[in-house]
């Protein structure tokens, strides 16, 4: 909701999500890959000192990635983790300090799939593939079927250690943006074929991670608009994928693009001047109410 009625937003404006959550500005630190864990999926001082001086700068969120729901498939060891053994001390001493100033600060909950770091762990994704030099294994359905808890276990755990929202990675090449590929999805069950079976198990961590943690908290998704290699997600796929979030209880959708996967190219290699991605966010905002 923009507080200056019937002008074009600014960046100072606040905006209002659909949970009744307010972003005080337009500003946001969106997701790296920051690597700056211990090793065990705990915060380490200098990454808490980033975010506390991210939140003194003035924004209205920060998204820390990659944090990982599973431990057996991050993207690298340098990721946090939430599960059972996270230190929550320590996790709750980064939101203190990461949402001073009145700032925001979201998890962007992961899961390596086909991409996780393979000197040390299997990769798995929605299918087995053999690309290149890329190999990984498929995941079982009864392991599809678990996602959905799995991801509202680490959501429940961000809540209870003081994050004030959480993000969903659907982007980037993870487990996610692969179930939406068709490039990468190739299942033949309920989860692969059309643009909804692929959206489904996202559509069904969305349902359970808004279980989870109740009406109000923020819940945020970050999906590719592309993934810029030939047979995977198209923009028609990703503006279909965005009107069946609209159907969510969602409360953000952040647009990206490209993947992490071999020979993949970047999405600057192809854009102009200017914030990427553009002219698909005035077409998804024909399909969506969602900021």
């Amino acid at each position: 909701m923009n507080t200056q009625t019937g002008s074009a937003p600014q960046l100072s404006d606040a905006i209002q999500l659909p949970s009744g959550a307010v972003l005080k500005n337009r500003i946001v630190k969106s997701a790296m890959s920051d690597s700056l864990g211990d090793g065990t999926g705990n915060p380490t001082a200098a990454q808490i000192r980033l975010y506390e001086r991210w939140a003194q700068g003035g924004l209205a969120l920060s998204v820390i990635g990659e944090v990982q729901s599973d431990p057996r498939y991050p993207e690298k060891p340098g990721n946090l983790m939430l599960w059972e053994q996270s230190d929550k001390d320590s996790l709750r001493e980064l939101t203190a300090r990461a949402s001073v100033n009145g700032a925001h600060i979201w998890p962007q909950l992961g899961h390596g799939g086909a991409l996780s770091h393979a000197p040390v762990y299997q990769p798995k994704g929605p299918s087995a593939l053999h690309i290149g030099d890329f190999k990984c294994d498929g995941m079982t359905l009864e392991e599809v079927l678990a996602l959905p808890e799995t991801y509202a276990r680490s959501a429940a755990l961000a809540k209870e250690v003081g994050f004030t929202g959480v993000q969903i990675h659907a982007g980037h090449g993870f487990l996610l943006s692969q179930f939406l590929s068709p490039l990468f999805n190739r299942r033949d069950d309920q989860y692969g074929g059309s643009v909804a079976a692929r959206a489904r198990i996202v559509t069904e961590i969305i349902t359970a991670v808004r279980e989870a943690l109740g009406s109000s908290f923020p819940i945020g998704i970050k999906i590719n608009t592309s993934d810029l290699l030939e047979g995977g997600l198209t923009q028609q796929d990703a503006l279909q994928t965005i009107k069946l979030l609209d159907e969510t209880s969602l409360d953000l959708i952040e647009l990206s693009g490209g993947t992490y996967f071999p020979g993949a190219k970047s999405s600057s290699d192809s854009a102009a001047k200017g914030p990427y991605y553009l002219e698909f966010a005035a077409q998804a905002r024909q399909v969506t109410d969602i900021p």
